[in-house]
């Protein structure tokens, strides 16, 4: 027998008891059931996939931290464009992307 140790934020382990209460388990028994279903399906028992505007939405970002992070490069190297606030900064990334 293995004794598995987590840590998981307060209000969500309260409100995952109250849940797994109501259909007649506890924490225990759900990651229990979770590592059985590990097994059992040789994966995580779910769908971890994102929909398309999810992934899209995950794009995005990437893309905008990529080019903020480039930019922050080539400010320290003191050859980029400074921005007077953040809202200019996203109105210049944005006029960049049209």
């Amino acid at each position: 027998m293995r004794l598995v140790r987590a840590t998981v934020d307060d209000k969500i382990y309260a409100d995952a008891s109250s849940i797994l209460a109501t259909l007649g388990l506890d924490v225990n028994g759900a990651v229990r059931m979770f590592l059985q279903g590990v097994v059992l399906h040789n994966g995580i028992p779910f769908d971890l996939r994102l929909t398309p505007d999810q992934a899209e939405v995950m794009r995005a970002r990437r893309q905008t931290n990529r080019q903020a992070t480039q930019e922050a490069r080539e400010i320290a190297r003191g050859g980029g464009l400074a921005h007077a606030s953040v809202e200019a900064m996203l109105t210049a990334m944005t006029k960049d992307e049209a």
